[in-house]
C-alpha cells in the first residue's frame, strides 16, 4: 500500500466502511492504516462532507452559466443592441413631438373659446336691447304687428278676429286667442284602490270587511223564500267580486240561535284565492233545507274560531258577535227572519244565560197547553185574530177555525209541539242585547260600522224589542238599518 492515500482513496476507505458495515480494525488493517487516521478521514467527511457538495454545485452552475453565454452567436448579440437603441430613440422622438404639440395648441383652442364667448354674449346683447326697443306698448300694437307680419308674408290681409254680434271697433277677446288649457286627467283616489267597498249599490269607505248571511232553514219558508236567499246570495257575491286585492274580509253563515261557520280563522286578504273560496261556498248554498244545511256546513266551525262569545247571546246577536270579533270596518248582515227558527233543531244549552228554565217555560201553563197535548184555544184565536188583521176577510174562509188553522200554518206552528212553542216564544230579547252589550271587548269608538239588511217574508216582523235594540245598535255605530230587497 503507498505511504500516502489521495482524497479520492480517503474517501472510498470511510465509504467502504460505511456502506458494507466492515468493523474499523479490519479495515485499518486491510488498508494498513492506524485507528488514529481512520477516525480522522471520518470525522473530516462527516464534517464538511455538506460544504464539499456544496461548493461543487456552485462551480458546476457557475461553470454552466458562463458556456452558455460563450456559446450566444455575436449577430445575435448585434441584433439585440441595435434594436434596445432603436426603441430607446423612437421613444424619446414621440415625446418631444407630444410635449411640442399640446405646448402649441392651447393658447390657440384657448383663444378661439374666449372670442366665440365674446361674441355670442354681444350678440344676446344687441337682440335684447332691439327687443326692448321695439317692444310694444300695448296689446292693441301687438295685434296691429301680428297683422303687419301676416301681410308682409303672404301678400293678402289678415282677417282679424271679431265677436259675433260685435260691431268692427270691438276690441278682440284675449281667451279666444289663446289656446285652451289641457285638462289632466284625475288620479284615483286612495279610497279607489284600497278602501273602496260596494255593497247595493253603495259605496263604503273601508278596508277590513266581514259578510254575514243568515242560512237558517226558516228563510225558505213563505211565498217567494228561494228567490229572496238568491237575492241574498247575490248581493254578497257581487260585493265579494269588487274587492280591491288589498282589501282584506270574511264570510260568516249563521242560523238559529248560536250556530255559525265562518270561511276563516282570521281576517283573509282578498285576493283570487280567497275569493274562489267564498264564492263557491256562497253558491254551494242550496233552495231546499237538505241541501241548505249541507252547504252551510262547512270551513270552520263556531268552535274552531277565537271568538268566545258569552252565554245567552243568541239569533242575530251570535252572528254580529262573531264578525265583530275580526276587528273590521265595516259589517253587512243580511239577517232573516232568526225568531222563527225551529227549536227542535236548537240544543237546550243555547238557552244558557237567558233565564230560561231548561225543563220549564214561560208559557207552559193550562192556559196554553191543552188536555189532550193540543195547542191551546188562547193561542189558535190569537193567530186567527193576527190573519184577520193583515188580510181583508173577504179573502179569507167564513169558518173561524179554518182561519186559525191558515193562520197557524202561516206561523209555523201546525205541527209543533206545545213545549217547543212556549220555548220559541218565551225568548227575551232584551236580555240577549244586554249580554251581547256586555261581551264586547271594543270599546264605543272602536266597533265597526254595522249595516243590517232585513230580508222577511210579507207581512212578518221581528218581536218589537228586537226590532227596537237592533235599530239603536245600527244608529250608535254610524250604520245604518234596512229592509231588503
Amino acid at each position: 500500500m503507498p505511504a500516502e492515500f489521495t482524497g479520492e482513496q480517503k474517501l472510498r476507505i470511510v465509504l467502504e466502511s460505511i456502506i458494507r458495515g466492515v468493523p474499523r480494525e479490519e479495515q485499518c488493517k486491510k488498508y494498513g492504516i492506524t485507528d488514529e487516521q481512520f477516525q480522522q478521514w471520518h470525522d473530516h467527511l462527516i464534517k464538511n462532507g455538506g460544504e464539499i457538495y456544496e461548493t461543487n454545485a456552485h462551480r458546476i452552475s457557475r461553470s454552466s452559466r458562463t458556456r452558455k453565454v460563450r456559446f450566444v452567436p455575436w449577430y445575435l448579440k448585434l441584433f439585440l443592441i441595435l434594436s434596445l437603441f432603436t426603441n430607446v430613440a423612437a421613444a424619446i422622438v414621440w415625446g418631444v413631438w407630444y410635449l411640442s404639440l399640446n405646448s402649441q395648441g392651447e393658447p390657440i383652442h384657448n383663444s378661439m373659446v374666449s372670442l366665440s364667448n365674446i361674441s355670442a354674449n354681444a350678440d344676446v346683447n344687441a337682440t335684447n336691447q332691439t327687443a326692448l326697443n321695439n317692444a310694444p306698448a300695448g296689446l292693441e300694437e301687438l295685434i296691429e304687428r301680428v297683422d303687419t307680419f301676416g301681410n308682409n308674408a303672404t301678400g293678402q290681409p289678415v282677417n282679424k278676429m271679431e265677436n259675433p254680434g260685435v260691431g268692427q271697433n270691438a276690441k278682440p277677446n284675449l281667451d279666444e286667442m289663446l289656446a285652451p288649457a289641457l285638462k289632466l286627467p284625475t288620479p284615483p283616489s286612495s279610497m279607489e284602490l284600497e278602501n273602496r267597498v260596494e255593497f247595493l249599490g253603495q259605496v263604503y269607505e273601508a278596508k277590513h270587511v266581514v259578510y254575514v248571511l243568515d242560512v237558517g232553514s226558516y228563510q225558505l219558508k213563505g211565498p217567494n223564500a228561494s228567490s229572496r236567499l238568491e237575492q241574498m246570495k247575490l248581493a254578497v257575491l257581487e260585493s265579494l267580486t269588487k274587492l280591491s286585492a288589498n282589501s282584506y274580509f270574511n264570510l260568516v253563515l249563521c242560523w238559529n240561535l248560536r250556530e255559525a261557520h265562518a270561511l276563516g280563522k282570521t281576517i283573509l286578504r282578498a285576493n283570487d284565492e280567497n275569493k274562489r273560496y267564498a264564492t263557491e261556498w256562497v253558491t254551494s248554498l242550496g233552495t231546499t233545507p237538505e241541501l241548505l244545511k249541507q252547504g252551510r256546513n262547512q270551513f270552520h266551525p263556531k268552535e274552531l274560531l277565537y271568538a268566545q262569545i258569552l252565554p245567552g247571546v243568541i239569533g242575530p246577536w251570535y252572528g254580529l258577535a262573531t264578525a265583530v270579533s275580526y276587528d273590521p270596518d265595516v259589517v253587512f248582515f243580511l239577517a232573516g227572519n232568526m225568531p222563527d227558527f225551529s227549536p227542535d233543531e236548537v240544543s237546550k244549552n243555547d238557552y244558557n244565560g237567558l233565564g230560561i228554565s231548561r225543563t220549564a217555560n214561560f208559557l207552559s201553563s193550562p192556559q196554553s197547553i191543552g188536555a189532550g197535548g193540543d195547542l191551546s184555544s188562547l193561542i189558535r184565536k190569537t193567530a186567527g185574530y193576527w190573519l184577520v188583521a193583515l188580510q181583508s176577510e173577504r179573502n179569507l174562509p167564513a169558518n173561524q177555525e179554518e182561519i186559525e188553522e191558515i193562520a197557524l200554518r202561516r206561523l209555523s206552528l201546525d205541527t209543533m209541539e206545545p213545549e217547543l212553542i212556549s220555548r220559541k216564544f218565551s225568548i227575551p230579547w232584551d236580555k240577549a242585547f244586554d249580554n251581547f252589550l256586555a261581551g264586547l271587548e271594543l270599546g264605543v269608538s272602536n266597533i265597526p260600522r254595522v249595516h243590517v239588511f232585513q230580508t222577511l217574508p210579507e207581512h212578518i216582523k221581528w218581536p218589537s224589542v228586537l226590532q227596537r235594540s237592533m235599530q239603536e245598535f245600527c244608529e250608535s255605530t254610524r250604520g245604518s238599518f234596512n229592509s231588503f230587497p
